[in-house]
């Protein structure tokens, strides 16, 4: 497999000219950053002035941390055991339920960490409910040490021109509750909604940052056919032998 950076790099620019200039970037670089390479692109992304790396598990972003990225990495699977790396490595967790939210608490006794609130506003993967929100209120008022970095919610049919009514009413809810926790909170973490389809597609709800994920590796997450990304990924292989068979032969293995 060859990885083409110069056509990541172009891919980074198209997304960002579909965004305002304030407007952050959460490059995903997650399983080896689709397969091209976590260290490699987050030193290209990092060089480039990203601002967040997203991740999936806490040794990912460790492994990131002893390669010199020194950007904010999000977690979006932390667990217990890896509390400890979450810390010492300066690492920011996804924070989606209560067990999850008091267990980060107890384990942190005081000390000071930055987390990112997830809120389920129609995917029905991860993330508090609008009923969670007395309670997560309450709960982060409580523990000041939790510093909230940013508050987000995942689009479920952002790909999808016959779901734009459903994702302007989960941009609507989000809004709802991400503004009630900021309010509480006395201060505005970033809001992001949109993933790679979302920022081609629905744009207008980008909020202050967005996540690219698979349209950074130029594929196009959208129905729609976009001629302006550049694939990053080619493979290749060689052929090692050529055989000219009769019908009837036997090919392989029994």
């Amino acid at each position: 497999m060859e990885i083409d950076l110069g056509a990541m790099v172009h891919n980074l620019n198209y997304f960002k000219s579909r965004l305002k200039p304030a407007t952050r970037i959460m490059a995903m670089v997650k399983a080896f950053a689709y397969g091209s390479g976590s260290r490699e692109v987050a030193n290209l992304l990092q060089y480039h002035k990203i601002d967040y790396l997203g991740v999936a598990y806490a040794d990912e972003g460790v492994e990131l941390r002893k390669n010199n990225i020194h950007l904010p990495i999000m977690v979006m699977n932390p667990s217990a055991e890896a509390f400890e790396n979450i810390v010492n490595y300066s690492l920011e967790p996804e924070i989606y339920s209560f067990s999850l939210l008091n267990q980060f608490i107890h384990f942190l006794d005081g000390k000071a960490c930055r987390v990112h609130i997830k809120f389920d506003t129609g995917m029905h993967r991860l993330g508090f409910n609008e009923t969670d929100l007395p309670v997560l209120i309450s709960t982060l008022q409580q523990n000041s040490n939790l510093q909230v970095a940013s508050i987000f919610s995942h689009l479920a049919g952002a790909d999808e021109a016959q779901h734009d009514s459903y994702s302007k009413q989960q941009a609507a809810i989000f809004l709802t509750l991400a503004n009630q926790v900021s309010d509480a909170l006395g201060y505005k973490p970033l809001y992001h909604l949109l993933n790679s389809p979302g920022i081609l597609r629905l744009p207008h709800y980008q909020f202050d940052m967005v996540r690219l994920g698979i349209g950074l590796y130029g594929i196009d997450p959208t129905a729609e056919g976009n001629s302006y990304l550049k694939p990053v990924a080619t493979l290749k292989t060689v052929v090692s032998q050529v055989h000219e068979l009769k019908e009837g032969d036997t090919v392989g293995y029994g």
